[in-house]
C-alpha cells in the first residue's frame, strides 16, 4: 500500500510540475526574454487582461461580500431562490453564457469594449465570489462583535476590529479565484470584446494558430511566477497571522 501511495504521489507531482519545468527551460532563455520585451502587442494584451481581471475580481468580491451578509437576513424561501440563482451560472456552459451576454449587450445598445468586458467578467465571477464569501460569513464568531459593542465600539469600528479580521481570508480567496478565472477566460472575452481590446487569451490563441513563439514561453513563465508568488505570499501571511494569534492567546 505504501509503494502504491508513493507511485501515485510521484505520478501526481510529475503530472502537475512537468509542464512547468518545460516552460522554465524554454522561457528562461535570453532570446525568449528579449522577444517578450520586444512584443508590444503581447505586452499590451497582458496589461489589458491584468487590468480587466483586477476590476472584475474587485467588483465581484465586493458584491459577493454584501450578498453573503444579506443572505442570513432573508426569509428561508428567499435564501433558497437566491442560492439557486447564484449556482446556476456556475453550472451553465460558458459558451451559452457568453452568447447570452453578447445578445443582451446588443439589445441594450452597449458599445462593445471595456464596459462590456468588465460587465461580462463580473457576471461569471460573481457567483464564485458569493459562494466563497458565504462560507466565510457563516464561520463568523458574532460574540466578538457583541464584545466590541459592549466596549463602546459602534458602526464601522465594529466591522473593522471584529468582523474584518475574520472574513479577510475569505476575501483574499474570493479575489484570487475571481482574478484567476477572469485572467484566463477566453469565451466571454471573445464574444463581448470590442475592436480596441484584445485580452491576453485571445491574443495567445491568434498567435498559437501558427506556432508557439519564444515570447509565449517567457510569458507563461511570468504568469507562473506571479501565481506562485501570490500563493506563497498568502501562505506566509496566514502562517504569521496564526502565530501572532497564538502568541496573543498564550499571553492572556
Amino acid at each position: 500500500m505504501k509503494k502504491l501511495n508513493a507511485v501515485f504521489y510521484a505520478f501526481a507531482v510529475v503530472l502537475l510540475w512537468g509542464p512547468f519545468l518545460g516552460i522554465l527551460n524554454k522561457g528562461m532563455r535570453p532570446d525568449a526574454l528579449l522577444a517578450l520585451t520586444q512584443d508590444a502587442d503581447l505586452l499590451a494584451s497582458f496589461f489589458q487582461s491584468f487590468t480587466l481581471a483586477l476590476a472584475a475580481a474587485s467588483l465581484a468580491t465586493l458584491s459577493g461580500t454584501l450578498v453573503a451578509f444579506a443572505l442570513p437576513r432573508m426569509p428561508r424561501l428567499g435564501q433558497r431562490l437566491t442560492a439557486t440563482g447564484l449556482a446556476f451560472p456556475m453550472a451553465l456552459p460558458e459558451i451559452a453564457l457568453a452568447l447570452a451576454l453578447m445578445v443582451w449587450f446588443l439589445k441594450l445598445g452597449w458599445p462593445f469594449g471595456w464596459g462590456t468586458l468588465i460587465a461580462g467578467h463580473f457576471a461569471f465571477t460573481f457567483s464564485y465570489a458569493c459562494l466563497v464569501m458565504k462560507v466565510g460569513v457563516e464561520t463568523i464568531d458574532h460574540s466578538l462583535s457583541e464584545a466590541a459593542r459592549d466596549l463602546g465600539a459602534r458602526g464601522f469600528r465594529v466591522f473593522r476590529h471584529a468582523l474584518w479580521p475574520q472574513i479577510l481570508p475569505s476575501v483574499l480567496a474570493s479575489f484570487l479565484m475571481c482574478f484567476s478565472l477572469s485572467l484566463d477566460d477566453f469565451l466571454v472575452s471573445f464574444f463581448v470584446k470590442g475592436l480596441d481590446t484584445t485580452p491576453l487569451p485571445i491574443r495567445i490563441y491568434s498567435m498559437m494558430r501558427v506556432r508557439p513563439t519564444p515570447a509565449l514561453y517567457s510569458l507563461s513563465l511570468l504568469l507562473f511566477g506571479l501565481s506562485l508568488g501570490a500563493v506563497l505570499g498568502i501562505q506566509l501571511w496566514a502562517a504569521r497571522a496564526s502565530s501572532s494569534s497564538s502568541s496573543r492567546r498564550s499571553s492572556l
